[in-house]
């Protein structure tokens, strides 16, 4: 594209190269430079980060000292209390005298406690260790002269002060508790002294830090500003006669390429419309697809209202037909019970019959009787009616129960037919049911194949959306191109005026 621009002064550019071999560069000399200066710089900061840390850890340790001497001194005034409240109870014998006995002899073992977690110097642990059994002969003694005097044996108490157990104890206690503390104070000065010396360190180490990155700081300012005095002044006005010389052939260049673009610039805007278009046509496929989906579905779900109402019907006449065929069986049971009744009352009539020849024959026999029948004559009169009455109800009955068992013979004829018709209509309403299940079917393929189409559709026109924002990026493309070649042609010109400009200067 750029084949119109030459480049002169071969031989020249040679030899610089030959030059750049044999010297270090400024991209080679600016990172060594100040690499040096922050290798000096973190080395450092690492040797100042180590001496504030061990002094912190001495001054730690110092401070340890200071509170084991605290607690060596605790110790000596719990047994002086201690002491003190054993004295005043054996003078007095009152027992309020004893609460610094009890709190000095709490105090120590607490105290000793932390001692032992505070120190460690090994020296040291083997003094709190001898320390230890003797505090405990102390307080032992003190017991013993304090339960004798609860005893009452005062005397005893006296002769075992004045055994001087008690005093030879207490001085051995405080020799070895003197002999810790100034243990201690040596070990508290030597790491205050290390302190001190590591302080001193780290200062130097800060200070000699500082200088040498100052100077190093110094030394590659100087280098790179003589390097860049030296050899890239000339580099430069070679460079500003090339971009002078080529400036020429890049600008006919640009003006070719500033057609071209105006060119496809106008028909990336024809492609644009057209696509727009497309567009607008699959945007309204897309809405009448939906639309079809929507009608399908409402039919669907119309179908499968009916279905559901013909499973309901159904269900309803299957229930009728189940009602009509329990009452079937009860009219049969009734039936049956109707013939007993008519058994019985022919069994009545009978009775009735027996009755009425049986009184008869003890009418006969109270006539034969004469005057000593007469009563039971007329009983047997009465007995008569009543069997007559009874053969009457009988006939009654039977009369009623055969009027009752053609009703019934009538009614097991209905019922019998309503259940034939019960059950040519679930037949039906199950034919009818399998069409709105085939409709229902039928309408959910259409309306799944019109889903089908209507997302089709939707994605067809997300991808025309899509190919017409790539159309407007490629034109908004074009057109930044058209107007930076406008621009590269406009600074051409600008650059060989300053390459003319720098060439003058240099």
């Amino acid at each position: 594209m750029l084949q119109a621009i030459q480049i002169p002064q071969k031989q020249e550019i040679v030899q610089a190269e030959h030059k750049k071999k044999r010297r270090l560069t400024v991209s080679q000399i600016v990172p060594i430079g100040f690499g040096i200066v922050l290798a000096l710089a973190g080395i450092s900061t690492i040797l100042t980060q180590i001496a504030k840390s061990n002094s912190a850890d001495t001054q730690q340790t110092v401070n340890q000292g200071y509170q084991v001497k605290e607690l060596l001194r605790q110790v000596e005034k719990d047994l002086v209390d201690a002491e003190t409240g054993q004295r005043g109870y054996l003078i007095t014998g009152v027992l309020n005298y004893l609460e610094p006995y009890d709190s000095g002899r709490k105090n120590s073992q607490e105290n000793i406690a932390e001692l032992k977690k505070l120190i460690i110097d090994p020296a040291q642990r083997t003094r709190v260790e001898k320390i230890e059994p003797l505090i405990q002969q102390k307080f032992t003694e003190l017991e013993e002269t304090i339960n004798l005097k609860k005893a009452g044996k005062e005397k005893e108490a006296v002769s075992y002060v004045l055994t001087n157990k008690g005093k030879q104890v207490q001085d051995e206690l405080r020799a070895k508790l003197v002999e810790m503390a100034d243990a201690q104070d040596k070990l508290v000065a030597e790491r205050q002294k290390a302190t001190d010396q590591l302080q001193q360190l780290s200062s130097i180490v800060g200070w000699g830090g500082l200088i040498l990155e100052i100077s190093a700081g110094l030394f590659v300012s100087y280098y790179v500003a003589n390097y860049v005095v030296s050899l890239i002044i000339k580099p430069i006005t070679n460079a500003a006669q090339e971009v002078a010389s080529s400036s020429a052939g890049i600008a006919d260049t640009v003006e070719k390429q500033e057609r071209t673009v105006l060119d496809q610039t106008a028909s990336v805007n024809e492609t644009t419309g057209t696509i727009e278009e497309l567009g607008m046509f699959t945007l309204q496929s897309a809405e009448q697809a939906e639309n079809a989906a929507t009608g399908a579905r409402q039919a669907l779900i119309l179908a499968e209202g009916g279905t559901q109402t013909v499973g309901r019907t159904i269900e309803g006449i299957s229930g009728l037909r189940d009602q009509v065929t329990a009452i079937a069986n009860q009219i049969i049971r009734l039936s049956e019970q109707t013939a007993q009744i008519s058994t019985v009352s022919d069994l009545v009539a009978d009775l009735a019959n027996q009755t009425n020849m049986l009184a008869l024959n003890a009418g006969v026999e109270a006539a034969r009787a004469g005057e000593q029948g007469k009563g039971f004559a007329v009983v047997a009169g009465e007995i008569r009616k009543l069997a007559d009455q009874s053969k009457k109800s009988a006939n009654r009955i039977n009369s009623l129960v055969n009027e009752v068992q053609a009703a019934i013979n009538s009614t097991v004829m209905v019922t019998d037919e309503g259940t034939k018709k019960a059950t040519v209509g679930i037949e039906l309403a199950e034919d009818t049911g399998d069409v709105f299940a085939s409709i229902a079917d039928s309408v959910n393929q259409v309306f799944l194949n019109t889903q089908q189409i209507a997302q089709s559709a939707k994605q067809q026109a997300v991808s025309v959306q899509q190919v017409v924002a790539s159309m407007n990026v490629i034109n908004l493309g074009a057109k930044e191109t058209a107007a930076g070649i406008i621009q590269v042609k406009d600074a051409t010109h600008n650059l060989n005026k300053a390459a003319e400009n720098l060439e003058a200067v240099v």
